[in-house]
């Protein structure tokens, strides 16, 4: 797996690519947004267009990310959760709690004060 870190407007977009599971990819994952959190960064955007699996280990991370998140005033949204991913999440109850949406322009502007991406 890979991760690219970019910051857009209020809001720092973690774009995933790969398997978000037990290993380097979670370490990774966890390590790109602690740090930005300790850098002063309050909004994430978690972009899983391109993650075709998550395990038990990718949800545990994305959930200690939205509540380190919350604990920093900040918001966490998901973009392009879909097929195998987004039916993981949605059976261990995460759409009850995250925001989920279809593309980083929603994602953004549902930050509000946050720029929408170029070309959108």
């Amino acid at each position: 797996m890979s991760t690219t870190t970019r910051k857009q407007g209020n809001a720092i977009i973690f774009d995933l690519q790969g398997k978000l599971g037990l290993g380097p990819a979670v370490d990774e994952f966890r390590g790109g947004w602690t740090d930005a959190l300790a850098a002063g960064s309050r909004n994430v955007v978690v972009n899983l267009t391109n993650v075709p699996v998550i395990d038990s280990s990718g949800i545990g991370c994305l959930v200690r990310c939205h509540c380190a998140v919350a604990a920093k005033g900040g918001k966490l949204k998901i973009v392009g959760a879909c097929g195998v991913v987004r039916q993981a999440l949605k059976l261990t109850n995460m759409d009850q709690f995250m925001e989920f949406h279809e593309n980083e322009a929603s994602a953004l502007a549902s930050l509000g004060g946050a720029a929408t991406p170029a070309g959108a």
